[in-house]
């Protein structure tokens, strides 16, 4: 279904159906999941179908069944949907932000059987069934917009994968991933392991740690147990083929 931002009408009575998405068409998914918040505080209906989970870093957060049947809204932390192949390799193929609705199953909309979620953090995560979710998406379009607006960001996602495995070779893509892991005051990667590294990669881990002790022994970086620390950021920029205008 095509959602077109200016045929929906901003004078309905609750703030939050329709009004909220039509006057802030640019709005983010963090200012998604405060939106929803306040949804939740003002209305009961809505708040008694919401199930609420806290998730630890490296737990499941749904299966692919679970996608099939359940409406999920990431409220803080990340996660990663992944995809395993025939030979049962891991591929990161989204990390979504709070805000991220995901779990059009429940909208009737069939699954990839091969793809669930993980948190990559901790995180905090709303679960709908899908006996409400569509209900809630009809009278909550705000839902069908962030279901919208993920699904969007999964695929941009699923592009730039694609055009990386096709054009960079490895140690230029671990580059990049280190690049975009490492926190930006202290340049430290914490709590990843290699494998995590890899299903980002869609390679072995055993790949992953000799490219590392690689960039260990040209000064690039610093390893240690989850900890990876960026030595040299603008060389790992050189290798990643990244380059600042």
């Amino acid at each position: 279904m095509k959602l077109n931002m200016h045929d929906i009408p901003t004078n309905h009575a609750h703030p939050f159906k329709l009004s909220a998405v039509a006057t802030t068409p640019t709005l983010g998914y963090s200012n998604l999941a405060q939106t929803l918040i306040s949804l939740r505080e003002e209305d009961p209906a809505f708040n008694k179908v919401i199930h609420v989970q806290q998730l630890e870093r490296g737990n499941l957060v749904a299966t692919p069944d679970d996608l099939s049947h359940k409406m999920y809204v990431l409220m803080s932390g990340k996660v990663n949907m992944i995809c395993t192949n025939n030979e049962g390799r891991r591929l990161v193929i989204a990390t979504l932000e709070p805000g991220a609705i995901f779990g059009e199953g429940a909208l009737d909309h069939p699954g990839d059987p091969n793809v669930f979620v993980e948190a990559a953090e901790s995180v905090a995560v709303w679960v709908i069934p899908a006996s409400e979710a569509r209900n809630l998406t009809i009278q909550y379009p705000i839902l069908g917009w962030g279901l919208l607006q993920t699904y969007g960001e999964r695929l941009f996602q699923v592009e730039n994968s694609l055009e990386n495995v096709a054009y960079k070779k490895l140690p230029e893509r671990l580059a990049t991933l280190l690049l975009e892991l490492a926190e930006e005051e202290t340049g430290t990667i914490k709590g990843v392991s290699h494998q995590a590294l890899a299903d980002h990669l869609g390679t072995y881990r055993e790949t992953v740690s000799a490219i590392l002790r690689d960039f260990k022994r040209q000064g690039l970086v610093e390893l240690g147990y989850r900890r990876i620390h960026l030595i040299d950021v603008e060389g790992l920029k050189d290798i990643g083929g990244i380059w600042e205008w």
